[in-house]
C-alpha cells in the first residue's frame, strides 16, 4: 500500500514539473523584484530612512528616567536632615526625572524635514533600482525569445536540407545529377544539424542568464512566452526625442532623488546653524531616601517617617547659551554648504548623463527600426531567390552548390530579421521606460 501511494506521489510530482507553465515577461520581472538582493537592500535602506524619520519626530517627546541606589558610609555620614554625623551608616535613594526640549534653534524641526526628504529620496532610489532590474530582465527575456525562434529557424533549415538530400538521392538514382551532389547534400545536412546544436546551446545559455538574473537556482523546465505578434509597420518610437528627454528629466526617479537630496541639504544647513542659537528645556524630578546608622541606633528615624519627610520635588527650565565650542559649529556649517554645492553639481551631472542615455537609446531604436526594415526586405529577396534556385535545381539549370548557397543566405536573412526584430522591440521598450 505504501509503495502504491509513493508511486502515485512521484507520478504527480513528475506531472507537475512536466506541466510547468511558461513565464511571461511580467512574471519574470515580478519574481526578480521579490528575490533580487539589490532590490531587497534598497528596501532595507528605505526602511532605515523611515526609522530615522520616526526617531527625529519622537525627539519632541519628554525623556523620563528612574534611578535607585544603595550605599554605605564610614566616618562622617549624611543624615536625613542634611547634616553630617560621626557614625557609619547606610543609605538608599530613589528618583524619577523628566526633561523635554522647548527650543533648540529649530534643530528638531529642520532635522524632521531633512529626514522626510531623505525618506522620499530613498523611495526614488528604490524605484530607480527597480527600473534598472526591469531593463536587465527585459534584455535577457528578449534574448531567450530570439534564441527560441532562431532554434525554430535552424530546425526548419535542417528539414529543408534533409528533404533536399532525399530529393538529390532520387535524382541521382535516375541519373539526373552526379554522385558528388549526394555527398554535398549530406554534408549540408550535417552542417545544418551542427547549426541546430549551436542554436540549442545558445538557447540554454540564454535561459541560464535569465534565470540567474531572476535568482532562480533551478532552470530545469523553465520556458518563456513569446510576445504578441509583431509587425514592422507598427510605430513603437515616441513622437519626438525632445519630448522624451523633457519627460525623463522631470519624472525619472534618479533625477527626482537628486532634487530631493538638494532640498534635504538646505534643511541640513539650517539644522547645523541652529547650534549657534540658545536652547531652552524643561526639567522636573522627584527623589526620596532612607538613612540608617549602625552605632547610634537611637537616632534612626522609622522608614515610613523618613519617606514622608525626605521627599523632594523640583521643576524648572534650563537655558543654554553657546559662546564658544572650538569652531565646531562654524566648520560644520561650512561642510554642509559644500555638500549643497556638491549636490547641485550632482543634479547637473545626473541630468547630462540621463540626457545622453536617452539620446543614445532613441537613435539606437531608430537604427534598430531601419535595420528591421532592411532585414525584412532582405528576407523577402532571399526567400524568392531560394525558390528560384530550387526550381532551377529541379530543372537541372542550377547546381547543388548554388542551391545550398541560396539556402544559407535564406537562413542568414531569417536570423538577421529575428535579431533586428527583438532588438527593435527591446530598444523601444527600454526608451519608453526611461522616458516615463
Amino acid at each position: 500500500m505504501k509503495k502504491h501511494i509513493l508511486s502515485v506521489v512521484l507520478m504527480l510530482l513528475s506531472f507537475t514539473v512536466t506541466a510547468q507553465q511558461p513565464w511571461t515577461l511580467q512574471q519574470c520581472i515580478d519574481y526578480a523584484m521579490e528575490h533580487n538582493a539589490g532590490i531587497l537592500q534598497s528596501l532595507l535602506q528605505q526602511q532605515n530612512a523611515d526609522y530615522q524619520l520616526k526617531m527625529s519626530r519622537n525627539a519632541w517627546l519628554p525623556k523620563v528616567s528612574a534611578s535607585a541606589s544603595e550605599g554605605l558610609g564610614f566616618g562622617q555620614s549624611p543624615s536625613y536632615t542634611g547634616v553630617y554625623v560621626s557614625d557609619n551608616s547606610s543609605s538608599a535613594s530613589v528618583g524619577l526625572s523628566v526633561s523635554m526640549p522647548l527650543f533648540e534653534g529649530l534643530n528638531l524641526y529642520n532635522t524632521i524635514k531633512s529626514n522626510e526628504l531623505n525618506l522620499q529620496a530613498s523611495g526614488k532610489d528604490l524605484e530607480s533600482a527597480k527600473r534598472e532590474l526591469q531593463l536587465a530582465i527585459m534584455s535577457y527575456y528578449m534574448n531567450v525569445i530570439y534564441c527560441k525562434e532562431l532554434k525554430t529557424v535552424a530546425e526548419r533549415q535542417l528539414e529543408l536540407s534533409q528533404t533536399q538530400h532525399e530529393r538529390t538521392e532520387e535524382l541521382y538514382a535516375v541519373g539526373r545529377v552526379p554522385e558528388s551532389n549526394v555527398y554535398e547534400s549530406a554534408a549540408q545536412v550535417a552542417n545544418d544539424r551542427a547549426s541546430l546544436t549551436e542554436a540549442n546551446n545558445n538557447l540554454m545559455i540564454s535561459i541560464l542568464e535569465l534565470t540567474q538574473a531572476m535568482d532562480i537556482d533551478d532552470m530545469e523546465g523553465f520556458d518563456v512566452v513569446s510576445p504578441e505578434d509583431f509587425g514592422g509597420d507598427k510605430e513603437l518610437l515616441p513622437s519626438t526625442l525632445q519630448g522624451t528627454v523633457e519627460r525623463a528629466l522631470g519624472h525619472h526617479p534618479e533625477m527626482q532623488a537628486s532634487q530631493l537630496r538638494l532640498e534635504q541639504s538646505y534643511y541640513d544647513l539650517k539644522a547645523a546653524k541652529s547650534a549657534w542659537y540658545p536652547s531652552l528645556s524643561f526639567y522636573g524630578g522627584y527623589s526620596n531616601g532612607y538613612y540608617h546608622y549602625f552605632t547610634n541606633a537611637a537616632g534612626n528615624v522609622p522608614f515610613g517617617q523618613q519617606l514622608k519627610t525626605n521627599g523632594r520635588t523640583q521643576l524648572g527650565v534650563s537655558l543654554n547659551i553657546p559662546i564658544f565650542n572650538g569652531m565646531q559649529t562654524k566648520y560644520r556649517v561650512k561642510m554642509t554648504e559644500l555638500g549643497i554645492e556638491n549636490q547641485r553639481l550632482n543634479i547637473e551631472n545626473t541630468g547630462k548623463k540621463l540626457k545622453k542615455e536617452i539620446q543614445q537609446a532613441y537613435y539606437s531604436a531608430v537604427a534598430a527600426k531601419e535595420k528591421y526594415v532592411a532585414a525584412d526586405n532582405s528576407l523577402k529577396s532571399s526567400r524568392l531567390a531560394y525558390e528560384y534556385a530550387q526550381a532551377g535545381y529541379e530543372a537541372g539549370k542550377t547546381t547543388l552548390m548554388e542551391l545550398n548557397e541560396s539556402k544559407n543566405r535564406l537562413y542568414k536573412a531569417e536570423s538577421s530579421l529575428l535579431q533586428a526584430k527583438y532588438e527593435y522591440l527591446y530598444r523601444c521598450e527600454a526608451l519608453e521606460l526611461m522616458g516615463r
